[in-house]
């Protein structure tokens, strides 16, 4: 059997790109009417906006777990939640998980944020995002190692909630698992939150497939 891996995942909540534009005084709606006018100045304040909150997200992370640099790591697994008190309703089972990724865990919520992402928050307004990050750098084979951490988390999340993947994701997974073997909590991320009142609200687009496989 292969050796086990240690799957410690690191989790930040609360974000919310609408505060970060309100704290340059200005609103979604005030932003898109800014962009439809003039696109240059549109781009410029969209790239300040996601670069203060990805220095944000990189900063509390840091402080939080003894100064891990998330800009750091090489492989990597990634989730993309919607925050506290709010699940989507999808076909089975309700989940507070919008997308699944691995790779430069960094890089790519950033570029995310630079796409689609960034329309999809303006559609949810107020309601923060949780991000939770797994570490594989260190691991031996990292990049097979988070390709199975990813495709075990997709399977577990079709066979527990939706056979269709999160909202957000394509059905792109990896064809078959490597072989690699992780901790008992390698499935936190999708996993209810615990407590009374911990869903308060159940959201769903009008048209799934308006967003189904947004992220790439």
């Amino acid at each position: 059997m292969p050796t086990e891996i240690d799957v410690q995942w690191m989790v930040q909540k609360g974000y919310s790109l609408e505060s970060h534009l309100i704290a340059e005084g200005m609103s979604f709606d005030a932003f898109y009417i800014i962009n439809r006018a003039d696109s240059k100045t549109g781009k410029s304040i969209r790239k300040k906006i996601i670069s203060k909150f990805m220095k944000d997200l990189r900063s509390d992370f840091s402080e939080d777990y003894k100064g891990v640099d998330i800009s750091k790591i090489k492989y990597g697994v990634y989730c993309i939640s919607i925050g506290t008190g709010f699940e989507i309703d999808y076909t089975e089972k309700t989940s507070r998980v919008l997308y699944i990724g691995s790779g430069a865990v960094y890089d790519r919520i950033k570029q995310h944020l630079s796409g689609k992402l960034f329309d999809f928050v303006r559609a949810l307004r107020t309601i923060p995002l949780r991000f939770y990050i797994c570490d594989l750098s260190d691991v031996e084979n990292g990049r097979n190692a988070q390709r199975d951490l990813e495709y075990a988390l997709l399977r577990r999340f079709c066979e527990e909630i939706d056979d269709n993947f999160p909202l957000l994701n394509k059905r792109n997974a990896p064809k078959k698992s490597t072989g690699c073997n992780f901790s008992k909590k390698w499935h936190f991320p999708i996993q209810k939150d615990r407590g009374k009142n911990t869903t308060q609200w159940l959201i769903k687009p009008y048209d799934m497939g308006m967003w189904k496989g947004s992220l790439s």
